[in-house]
């Protein structure tokens, strides 16, 4: 029998509509969608009702929300089909917005979560005095933080920022974000994509994860300088790999990994997550002065005297047998023949001997 679309199994069926529906983490709306009036990645779902439950659930199990508006129309769908809510797997919220929280109070399942952190919108609207939060900071970040509360069941977390860590917005989203992931007894992963460093917004956020039970996997820029930051994130006894990136800056980080060997929890943590790091960066160098007496790691000592040292009274423990031989038995010596150490100076003559002729070098 011809194999066909509408004879095909379900499960084959399924697996080839995941690359249609599932939009790419760069696709954004452009002047040619709003021309069709369908995003590419719905067209799919309009071609028959068979396909439309086929590819629903591989549909909601990855959501992109690049607006507020756009959280608030899926915000109505999900109201109105609550079983959508579901199959929803993960969020990618590229901005801090206020109808999150209406979204994630119908994903119980949600497991995954990539967020931006920025100072909010700009609106006067929202900007509005509340007294649940300090007069600076905006009533879109307070309720776009109460979704928190909400991701019961998060494994995986992804920060992304937009603006400085100091400001009134992101200071308060890390310091709910250290609070609630206390209760979040299944984060395995978390993705900082941003050079973190200490800051008494992020003093909690890093407490946090340094006592998080499940958690495995931490992976984070590396420093431009060195800082604590990483460093209590590595007290956590259940975590087991930190991996530094990007790549290419890996062979000039001296300066922070000189200072992370000093900690071996550290040093081990980064070495398990990071397999690109240059070998010899996991390595301690050892540095010997030029002028000391000690031998250097890894090296035999020298057989022959220093230049400028004096020879040794007595010959090599090797040796020391001929020397014996020579002294029992005086006839096989010459004993006109002076033993002269290597690289010795030949004796100065006296002012009765002939004149030497010196040839001047050219």
């Amino acid at each position: 029998m011809r194999l066909t679309l509408s004879n095909m199994p379900e499960e084959l069926l399924e697996r080839i509509l995941a690359f249609a529906v599932t939009p790419g983490p760069s696709q954004r709306s452009t002047a040619q969608f709003k021309k069709l009036g369908v995003a590419p990645h719905v067209a799919p779902l309009l071609v028959s009702r068979t396909w439309l439950r086929i590819a629903t659930p591989t549909f909601c199990r990855h959501i992109t929300l690049r607006s507020d508006k756009q959280a608030a129309l899926l915000a109505q769908s999900l109201r109105r089909n609550p079983e959508l809510g579901r199959w929803v797997r993960s969020i990618r919220a590229e901005g801090t917005y206020p109808r999150l929280l209406d979204v994630v109070q119908f994903c119980p399942a949600l497991e995954e979560f990539d967020m931006t952190v920025d100072n909010g919108p700009s609106n006067p609207q929202a900007a509005q005095v509340s007294p649940q939060r300090p007069p600076s900071v905006d009533a879109a970040v307070v309720r776009f933080c109460g979704s928190f509360s909400c991701m019961r069941r998060l494994r995986h977390l992804v920060i992304r920022k937009n603006a400085y860590l100091t400001l009134p917005g992101p200071t308060h989203v890390f310091e709910q974000l250290g609070k609630a992931i206390r209760g979040w007894k299944y984060l395995e992963t978390v993705h900082i994509a941003f050079r973190f460093s200490p800051s008494p917004a992020s003093a909690s956020f890093a407490t946090s994860l340094a006592s998080a039970p499940r958690l495995r996997s931490v992976s984070a820029l590396l420093p431009t300088v060195w800082n604590t930051a990483l460093l209590e994130i590595a007290q956590n006894p259940a975590l087991e790999r930190i991996h530094i990136s990007p790549r290419a800056e890996l062979a000039a980080s001296q300066l922070f990994i000189t200072e992370a060997r000093k900690h071996p929890r550290l040093m081990e943590l980064i070495a398990a997550g990071t397999p690109e790091l240059p070998r010899e960066a996991l390595m301690r160098p050892c540095y010997w002065p030029i002028s000391s007496s000690l031998p250097t790691p890894g090296l035999m000592a020298p057989a022959y005297p220093h230049p400028y040292a004096h020879p040794a009274s007595s010959p090599p423990a090797p040796y020391q047998h001929l020397s014996q031989r020579h002294r029992a038995k005086p006839e096989h010596g010459h004993p006109q023949a002076r033993a002269v150490p290597m690289f010795a100076s030949p004796p100065i003559p006296m002012r009765s001997a002939p004149a030497v002729r010196r040839m001047s070098a050219v």
